[in-house]
């Protein structure tokens, strides 16, 4: 009911405000049609875990649940299963209000003050890139679930839409510290030494969780604001970063839920720090990553060396999986 509830909203929020055409910087990507279901990768639904038995071996998470049987009534019993969900789309702009998964509309009006920018790319001028981040639920997930309407799909529905032009906290760096006052420390050069570890981790299929600081290769995870130094036109990285430091974000907002482990079978708790390995993403617009999906943090070259390079603040877009432990009653 909260994704079809979602839904509606965003329906009604493409009917009821004033819409701008489609610019060369906010293409339509065919999302609500058959786009979605030609980009989507069907084998990053797995493996299937049932009763502690994977379909194979990886990728999972390092926590999964260790029980086979469980109940959550006290009085039924049920096995245990998990399995990778998608639940966002995560869409990452230089257009404030552009929506490329609403048709290419401008949803948003009147925020050229928060113009977004990929930087110079120059490092010594000392660049910054900035990038404006709409997260929705991902549209129909039940259709997706190879588990089938198991319990914890009502329990795990995703937070509603989300638009981080209307987040001060994303815009304005000095107000990013109220979410994230880690960073006064994480951003040491002993702390951003430390992220080469989660980056090798990441590389090999899975990232570091106890270094929470840190989003691998991208660069740092914290502070949680649209704002970071620039490489080169829009470069996967720094979308990917933008994107998972908003999913980092939604957390701090109590709507991010850890969805993995023993605590999370009869359903997902809120926790305001972000465990990264129960996460993965999956580029599908302009074009789609045909490897799968990646750990978070994942050096580009493993993930996108085939994907063509993007114009500079072309819309990008990126499936959100997330790992997700359940009992499914049995008796």
């Amino acid at each position: 009911m909260a994704t079809l509830r979602s839904i509606t909203l965003l329906l009604g929020l493409m009917l009821s405000g004033r819409m701008a055409h489609a610019s060369l910087d906010c293409s339509d990507a065919n999302l609500m049609g058959e786009g979605l279901v030609q980009s989507f990768c069907f084998e990053c639904l797995f493996p299937l875990r049932i009763a502690t038995i994977p379909s194979q071996p990886e990728p999972m998470p390092p926590n999964v649940t260790g029980s086979a049987i469980c109940s959550c009534d006290g009085e039924s019993i049920g096995v245990t299963v998990g399995s990778w969900h998608p639940v966002r789309l995560i869409e990452v702009v230089t257009t404030p209000g552009c929506s490329s998964v609403l048709g290419g509309e401008t949803v948003i009006q009147g925020l050229e003050t928060f113009r977004g920018t990929v930087g110079s790319g120059d490092p010594l001028e000392h660049g910054h890139a900035f990038f404006h981040v709409h997260s929705y639920p991902f549209p129909f997930a039940s259709l997706f679930d190879p588990l089938g309407n198991t319990p914890c799909r009502g329990q795990n529905d995703s937070a509603p839409p989300y638009f981080t032009e209307l987040d001060p906290g994303w815009n304005l760096s000095q107000l990013s510290w109220l979410d994230s006052p880690e960073a006064l420390f994480t951003g040491s050069p002993l702390s951003v030494a430390a992220c080469a570890a989660d980056a090798t981790t990441a590389n090999l299929g899975m990232p570091n969780d106890l270094l929470f600081w840190c989003a691998g290769s991208w660069g740092l995870l914290n502070p949680l604001n649209g704002r970071m130094r620039s490489t080169l036109g829009t470069d996967p990285a720094l979308t990917s970063l933008a994107g998972i430091r908003h999913q980092g974000l939604l957390h701090r907002r109590g709507l991010g839920l850890e969805t993995t482990g023993d605590a999370a079978l009869c359903g997902g708790t809120p926790t305001p720090l972000m465990q990264k390995s129960q996460y993965r993403m999956s580029r599908i617009y302009p074009s789609p990553e045909s490897g799968g999906n990646h750990a978070i943090g994942a050096n580009t070259a493993v993930w996108s060396p085939s994907l063509p390079r993007l114009v500079n603040g072309q819309p990008t877009i990126y499936i959100l999986w997330r790992w997700e432990d359940c009992c499914l009653p049995i008796l």
